[in-house]
Order: structure tokens, then sequence, then C-alpha cells
């Protein structure tokens, strides 16, 4: 046997497997790490939000100069329908109130100055110290130290879990397979409706997961001193607050577990902050109709549409007259009357 001759032959065909497998992963890009768009990278699936959107400001030209930031429910929030500034959303599953500043700190630093705006949307349920959430969450600082690693973006095109995350996106993207939530290559994520059969399944599965475990052993945040932090740290930075809209049957979990004073101060710390907040999680037009919703928690894309044009001031007719009221240190306690639970 010409030993000489097999393992320069071995050794060719492991470099081609290895280039093979590192220009599919490029071409697909399920890590955000490069720039090309086309046909069949179109559909990204969230696998690890954090990673991903990290990647992209760690990558991508970041010369945005607004940043939205929030849980999955502001991830269906579209960044193109906030007109007149050119925002990037920086939203996650399951975002708690205290990464914000870390993340606003290195958007900033990659992009080399403040932003104009920030778009923060606050949800209910964060303010839980003792919250369960299903798995553990890194700190900011694992994921930013991860995409600013040696060679990191091109140590995963080598990767055999990226060439399983770009397989999937590629099928989907080929074969047009429905995939129930998957963003773009300009970071708009969908959300494909339901059944109203399912939808009722997945509405009573959340208020349960709501009750045995995000609300379970509430213990009140110090939101306004985590809020304070982010503001002092951009004090030329206009923010731009609302609350997100979930729907009716989980806000009346908040008055069956007896959190309702704990949601008003929630309202109260964050007004006294930013100085007004866009409410939009009252009993209204759009969180009592069901159909406007994935499950109990989140809400469809077009609902994201009608608050950012709420918030803007943009004419929308679909917006109805009841949806999203603005609170300030004036109004606040008239509007909790008006809009409140009881």
């Amino acid at each position: 046997m010409n030993y000489k001759s097999w393992f320069f032959s071995t050794l060719f065909f492991i470099l081609l497997f290895l280039c093979l497998l590192g220009f599919f992963n490029w071409y697909i890009d399920p890590l955000w790490c490069f720039n090309h768009s086309h046909s069949y990278n179109q559909v990204q699936m969230p696998f690890d939000e954090r990673q991903q959107k990290t990647n992209y400001v760690t990558f991508h030209s970041f010369d945005y100069n607004a940043l939205i930031l929030g849980s999955s429910r502001v991830t269906y929030i579209d960044q193109h329908d906030f007109t007149g500034m050119k925002a990037y959303n920086y939203g996650v599953s399951n975002m708690l109130l205290e990464e914000y500043y870390d993340y606003v700190e290195y958007a900033k630093k990659k992009r080399g100055r403040r932003f104009d705006y920030i778009i923060i949307g606050l949800d209910f349920w964060t303010t839980n110290k003792n919250k369960s959430l299903p798995s553990p969450i890194e700190k900011p600082s694992f994921y930013i130290k991860k995409a600013n690693s040696f060679g990191y973006r091109y140590k995963m095109l080598f990767s055999h879990d990226t060439y399983q995350f770009a397989l999937k996106n590629f099928k989907a993207a080929q074969n047009g397979t429905p995939v129930n939530f998957a963003y773009d290559r300009n970071n708009v994520k969908t959300l494909l409706p339901v059944t109203p059969e399912e939808r009722e399944i997945k509405i009573a599965r959340t208020v349960n997961t709501y009750r045995e475990k995000i609300y379970r052993d509430y213990e009140y945040m110090p939101v306004k001193e985590i809020l304070l932090r982010l503001k002092k740290a951009n004090p030329d930075t206009k923010f731009i607050v609302f609350t997100t809209p979930e729907s009716l049957p989980l806000m009346q979990l908040i008055e069956e577990e007896g959190l309702t004073p704990y949601y008003e101060r929630w309202l109260y710390d964050c007004v006294e902050v930013f100085g007004e907040v866009y409410h939009f999680m009252y009993p209204n037009s759009v969180t009592c109709n069901l159909e406007n919703y994935y499950d109990a928690s989140h809400f469809y894309p077009h609902i994201g549409t009608m608050m950012a044009h709420k918030m803007l001031g943009i004419e929308d007719e679909t917006i109805p007259a009841d949806f999203g009221v603005k609170l300030d240190k004036n109004n606040l306690d008239e509007k909790l009357k008006e809009v409140g639970f009881r």
C-alpha cells in the first residue's frame, strides 16, 4: 500500500468536506455573522436570539440612530415601522430589565456614539424577582465576549451545530416550509396565525405557566433603580417607552393573583423615571379580541405596527380609538381609574 498516497487522498477529502461545510454555513449564515442575502437564506430561525442579534451588531455596519429593546413580544414589532428613524430591533426572548443597560452600552460602542432614540417595551412579568424561566439566561457579557472572541465567526463555519441550523433554514426557504416564527435578513420577524382551537389551547397553557412559574412567590424588583441607571447613562437620548399589550386572560391573572398593586406601582415607577409612558396593557378593543393573539402573551405583528404608529402620531385608521394612552405624572391617577382592571 502506498501510505503517502493514502494520506494525501484522505487529507484531500477531509479538507474538501470542511470547505463544503464552511461554504454552506457561510451561504445560509444562521448565526448572522455576514452580510449577504439571497432567496435561500430568507428564513432565519431564532434558536438563540441573544447571540444572533449580538452577532449582527458585532459584524454588520451599525449606523442605526434608534435602538429597540424588549422581550419576545417586542421582536414581533417591525423596526421599519418607526418611520423617520433608522431603528434596530435588539429585542430577544425573555429579555429582562437588568439586561437593557449592557446591551445598550454595547450597541453604543459599536455605533461609536449615543443613540438619538431608545425605544423600550416593558412587560409586567419581568418585575417578579422570583420568576422561573424555561431556560437559564446568560449575562449579556457572555454573548458579547463570544462574538468578539478570536476568529469566532470563522470557527463557527465549521461547527456541526451551525450546519444543523443552516440546513433547517435552507430547507424551509427552498421548500416554502411554514415556520411558526422566523426572521428574514432584514431582522423582520413573522408569526403565522393559528386556528381558534389551537389558540384556545395555547392561551390556557400560557396562563397556567404564568400562574405556576412567572408570578409564583412574587417579589417586586427594584424597577425604578434599574431604569434610572439606564436613563442616566443616556442623558441626551430621547426615550420612547411603552407597555406591551398582553391578552385579557393573562391580565386577569394579575388581579386573580392579587398583583394589581404591583402593576400600578410598576406604572408609577416607569412614569417617574421617563416622564411619560405609552400604555397598551389594559382591557381595550385589541387586548380583549383574542384573534389578535398567537397565545395569551404574543400579539401578531400587525398589532406592533399599530403601536408604532400610535407612539409616533402617525394617522392609521386601523387603530381602535381605545387602544393606547399616554401616561404622565399629571394624568396617571385618572388614567389608571379609566383603564385599570377594576
